[in-house]
């Protein structure tokens, strides 16, 4: 039984089909595995064949006085000893390296899958809980791979091998310490439940944890603006207490189950002896098997204790393989149809709104039945108070989301049955902040048209007018901008995000709140380069600001998702009282 939380968690019942999953996701491993666990089963059986040269050594040449006995049963200990290493070595490599290969590829898969999701995902979706996925969760299954698969895969082989070995030694005793050992089974299935349990809700409240980490940090100037620093630190401390709680069930688990597998070694081994010592005088055993079973069941034990530490690293690999797969298993709501299209070329970028309906949420609606016809070449700008639902005009146009009623068409064909790749190459998005990756000044521009000449580049920044800036700074092209683009300015970073915009060249541009941002003297440089990026192209702008109303060849104004007003700037300050109010209180922040 599977199900998904509301936060993508993902909780499974079927363990085994979790496991299953995973070993589908590194099919392509195979080989390297199999390879590995030969390997380790070689190594295994070397080592389990050293006992029984002691016994040879014990029986054959200590009790019979034979030295030539007891010299070759040294010589093949040795060499077992050798066999061994050779084979544990080759297979504690082979497993490290599927391990971390299948880690790469995981990585690979669930960036891929983020970075394919929707708005919607990342709208519901807690920044913090999505970085745990890619860091604490794969650190728990990096653990593992690095360290518990090895443990594990070995301690299971000598858990068998020994099993195995003594029954061949003498069934007997082996009969005998089954008490033992079914108690030990009971003890371990009851450890398991409660570590479980334990280790899931761990995983859950470390996400959290970091949520919460994530956000105070990223506030934090708001949190000292408001001085509520007491009241962040308690929020986060409720987090983290509850991840405390969270790791002492799990510890309280670990406290009774090791001493109580420990309390069994001795019981077993005390067994033995004084059964084993009792048959070897009375002849029945030799001193020698008695040696190998003592051994064999410490060897036993041993592994047991093994494989619980490795369970503790198992457990945490479960759960985050299952909060990963709770991750993939959320599905995009925005997905290309198997009988997509592309747009057909060349682009014009006509925008047409039919009798669209959205809201975010169910029974909450944002836009109301909106109609809006945008002719190829016009820039329209879109106005309204905070809320209003300008905002989701431009998402819909971008198909970050689809209305619920209603089609979103660009030249006669619906967004929905475009292919992606054609819908993105015609509609591209300037947000607020110009947001740059890490790397070179070149490597951002050619973003969106990994193919352009630098001879391209150039013409852009010249058409842009700002071709002189770029060659005053200290690398041109290959500047490296840093981290989100730290080394430029608010407006430098918004020239660079349209230059990218350009040389993508789209016949459709978004505009969300593009100049919000910047001072009035950087405004007016930006728009300067506006205006040689908008020229011949249809513009969508969401307007905070005066100026790119004034600008536009025409403006709606929204009011509670509805279209109220729509016209040319100096027509409806006169024509409709709502758009003359919104100027006046434009006017008035001028001032």
């Amino acid at each position: 039984m599977r199900y998904m939380t509301h936060a993508g968690a993902y909780e499974s019942e079927d363990r085994s089909g979790l496991l299953v999953r995973a070993a589908k996701l590194g099919r392509n491993l195979w080989l390297p595995a199999l390879g590995a666990l030969i390997a380790a089963v070689f190594g295994t059986m070397a080592r389990l064949a050293g006992p029984l040269t002691v016994r040879a050594g014990i029986d054959r040449g200590i009790a019979e006085g034979d030295k030539i006995a007891v010299s070759r049963a040294a010589v093949v200990f040795l060499i077992l000893l050798l066999v061994q290493y050779v084979f544990v070595m080759i297979s504690r490599y082979g497993i490290a390296w599927v391990g971390e290969r299948y880690l790469v590829n995981l990585r690979g898969v669930v960036f891929g899958h983020l970075i394919r999701s929707d708005t919607a995902f990342f709208s519901r979706s807690k920044s913090g809980v999505l970085v745990c996925r890619m860091t604490s969760d794969i650190e728990s299954l990096q653990e593992f791979a690095s360290d518990g698969a090895v443990m594990a895969l070995t301690n299971v082989l000598t858990v068998v091998g020994v099993a195995v070995a003594m029954v061949l030694v003498d069934w007997q005793m082996a009969v005998a310490t089954l008490v033992v050992i079914g108690v030990l089974i009971g003890v371990s299935v009851v450890f398991q439940r409660q570590a479980s349990k334990a280790y899931g809700q761990v995983r859950e409240r470390i996400g959290r944890v970091l949520a919460g980490l994530q956000e105070g940090i990223a506030g934090v100037r708001v949190v000292q603006a408001f001085t509520q620093e007491q009241v962040q630190a308690a929020t986060f401390s409720r987090v983290n207490e509850d991840h405390y709680r969270a790791n002492m069930k799990a510890a309280a688990a670990i406290s009774w189950y090791f001493p109580s597998v420990g309390l069994l070694r001795v019981v077993a081994l005390g067994a033995v002896l004084v059964i084993g010592g009792m048959r070897a005088i009375d002849g029945t055993m030799t001193f020698g098997t008695l040696v190998v079973f003592l051994l064999y069941l410490d060897w036993f034990f041993q592994p047991i204790v093994n494989l619980a530490n490795v369970y503790n690293l198992l457990q945490a690999a479960v759960a985050a393989l299952a909060k990963i797969f709770g991750l993939l298993d959320v599905k995009a709501d925005i997905v290309e149809r198997p009988d997509a299209h592309d747009l057909e070329t060349p682009v014009a970028g006509a925008i047409r709104l039919r009798d669209v309906t959205f809201g975010y949420e169910v029974g909450t609606e944002v836009l109301r039945r909106i109609d809006l016809d945008i002719p190829a070449g016009q820039r329209l700008a879109v106005v309204g108070e905070t809320g209003a639902g300008k905002s989701t005009i431009a998402k819909l146009v971008l198909r970050f989301y689809d209305p619920q009623r209603g089609d979103v068409e660009i030249d006669g064909s619906n967004l929905r049955h475009l292919t992606m790749n054609s819908r993105t190459d015609a509609i591209a998005l300037i947000p607020q902040d110009g947001f740059l990756f890490n790397g070179t000044l070149r490597d951002n521009l050619k973003y969106g048209a990994p193919d352009a000449t630098d001879e391209d580049v150039w013409n852009v920044l010249r058409a842009m007018g700002i071709d002189g800036w770029v060659r005053d700074l200290p690398e041109s092209l290959d500047t490296e901008v840093r981290e989100r683009g730290s080394r430029f300015s608010a407006g430098e970073r918004q020239l660079v995000a349209l230059g990218r915009a350009f040389l993508d060249d789209p016949a459709v541009i978004v505009l969300d709140e593009a100049t919000s941002n910047l001072d009035p003297e950087t405004e007016l440089e930006v728009e300067g380069a506006f205006r040689v990026l908008l020229a011949g192209r249809t513009a969508i702008v969401i307007a905070h600001r005066l100026r790119s109303a004034e600008r536009a060849d025409r403006v709606i104004m929204i009011d509670d998702g509805r279209i109220i007003a729509d016209g040319h700037h100096t027509d409806l300050v006169e024509s409709s009282p709502e758009f003359g109010r919104l100027v006046e209180v434009w006017e008035r922040g001028l001032t």
